[in-house]
């Protein structure tokens, strides 16, 4: 089984090629951003004909940055693979990594099922929305899989998890500034994410669009008090005033549990002391290397 992985240069993307990797029935294709130019139709074209793949997963995209950065990077690299795909290998089963930012903002405050219309509210929705649908709409056997929070055990993105953690190693005199820290999320693990792809292979779940998550809400603050009091000697958490932006997005692991047999935990014990861990180690790190100064 030979499978494509676009964004493997990033963190989901690099992990699941380590994870894919280790399988004596796969051979992975790692293809990164400085490799191939998914926003040029005939670089992506080229890639995809010479990979041959079996199956493709699309971790690459951006969740930040100027609006129409944000569209080329999912929409666009998004149609340009479908295409390749249609042209070269039509026979090929696609995988695409969504988000939660799909949904929107709820009215209800009841766990988002697949089902529900999608209203995203902010660019990056929009756009992980419309590659879907453009997705959906190709001659391609395609599962969707639309990820909730992701957290990992050491900072890897932009969300505010990973802004704190890197503050955290950085921070003087124990004290972390952050902005509002009120929102609900559901935070899911990274390993399980890696699971639900592996998951979607292994039972051949195509056609479908999943939540990954855990069902369960908690504020953006417990999460990061928790790691700060895992930190020895602790972290002081200052927050600011204000809104805090989407103020609330849960899923239902419904059909995640029912179609690939994966309810990810909603534990985060292991993640709140490998982050701590990772804290302490970086922080250690810094200081050793001024000491040396």
């Amino acid at each position: 089984m030979r499978v494509l992985i676009t964004g493997a240069g990033g963190f989901l993307g690099g992990a699941l090629a380590r994870r894919l990797a280790g399988r004596a029935d796969t051979q992975v294709i790692a293809s990164t951003r400085a490799a191939v130019d998914l926003t040029d139709a005939a670089s992506i074209r080229r890639a995809v004909d010479e990979a041959a793949p079996d199956i493709v997963v699309h971790a690459a995209g951006r969740s930040y940055g100027a609006a129409q950065a944000v569209r080329d990077d999912n929409v666009t690299a998004t149609a340009n693979l479908v295409e390749a795909l249609e042209a070269t290998a039509p026979a090929a089963r696609l995988i695409l990594l969504g988000s939660a930012a799909q949904y929107g903002v709820s009215q209800t405050c009841q766990p988002w099922c697949e089902s529900d219309p999608a209203l995203p509210a902010g660019a990056y929705g929009a756009a992980k929305q419309a590659a879907e649908a453009q997705a959906f709409a190709s001659g391609l056997r395609v599962t969707a899989l639309r990820l909730f929070n992701v957290v990992s055990t050491s900072p890897q993105g932009e969300q505010v998890f990973d802004s704190f953690l890197r503050r955290a190693a950085a921070a003087p005199a124990g004290r972390v500034r952050m902005g509002p820290l009120g929102a609900v999320r559901d935070f899911v693990a990274a390993d399980d994410v890696l699971a639900a792809i592996e998951r979607v292979i292994d039972r051949a779940v195509w056609g479908e669009t999943i939540n990954v998550c855990t069902g369960v809400g908690r504020t953006v603050r417990s999460l990061l008090e928790a790691t700060a009091a895992a930190i020895p000697g602790g972290v002081r958490i200052e927050e600011d005033d204000g809104p805090a932006g989407l103020p609330w997005s849960v899923g239902d692991p419904g059909r995640c549990e029912a179609l690939l047999g994966l309810r990810p935990s909603s534990d985060m014990t292991s993640i709140v002391q490998g982050a701590a861990a990772w804290v302490v180690a970086q922080a250690k790190g810094g200081a050793d290397a001024r000491s040396r100064a």
